[in-house]
């Protein structure tokens, strides 16, 4: 009786292994796993935006085949994933690994401009948190730092402009708000920092004027 038990379970074993090929395959081939294939079912699931997906595909093809020959692209493609979803702790923390695993790619400059845009990325309105737009300008600084930054290093001028522009126009605003509840020296102040810190900006007329007009209130 227990042989013919042991028998039946051998039986349903083999088939069920046979009939299973990503667990048991004799040609030691699993198409649908290749890098090759993984790689480009990431591509297409980015073409789709189904970010989650491709980055769920990413993570197989990293763990599965870690000598891919795309591999740093593999590392870059799951940052902009985190990124392009939305997730930008997420999306910093996978350009900092990129950059770290592959210092000298030619993809650096693009992926260190990104760390800033993740950061640029969640600047809202005058209600900003001026520490996001300071690492926003830090990040993008060490673009502009770099022995060859190409094309990103003007891009990331651009942002450092715009994103003082907005620290200008906050303080513009708090100028405004500062008056409207009759404390002029705060508005006074509020304006000299346009002054001091973001000249040249498109502000200077305004903030001159606020000072001006409440010298002596």
């Amino acid at each position: 009786m227990k042989s013919r038990l042991l028998f039946t379970i051998v039986v349903l074993m083999t088939m069920a292994l046979s009939a299973c090929p990503s667990i048991w395959n004799l040609d030691g081939k699993e198409s649908k796993d290749s890098p090759d294939d993984l790689y480009k079912l990431a591509q297409d699931q980015l073409k789709d935006k189904k970010y989650f997906q491709a980055i769920e595909s990413l993570e197989k093809l990293k763990s599965a085949h870690p000598d891919f020959k795309e591999m740093p692209n593999v590392y870059l493609k799951i940052a902009d994933s985190f990124y392009d979803e939305g997730s930008y702790d997420k999306a910093i923390a996978r350009y900092l690994q990129f950059l770290e695993l592959y210092p000298n790619n030619s993809d650096v400059p693009r992926a260190k401009y990104q760390i800033g845009m993740a950061y640029f990325s969640q600047i809202k309105g005058t209600d900003l948190d001026n520490s996001v737009v300071r690492s926003a300008i830090q990040a993008f600084k060490v673009v502009t730092e770099l022995p060859e930054p190409g094309e990103w290093g003007k891009k990331a001028e651009e942002k450092i402009s715009e994103c003082k522009k907005k620290l200008a126009e906050k303080e513009i605003y708090k100028a405004n708000t500062y008056i409207s509840l009759g404390n002029y020296k705060a508005a006074r102040l509020a304006a000299q920092r346009v002054l001091d810190d973001y000249s040249k900006l498109g502000f200077d007329d305004t903030a001159q004027d606020l000072i001006k007009k409440y010298k002596d209130r």
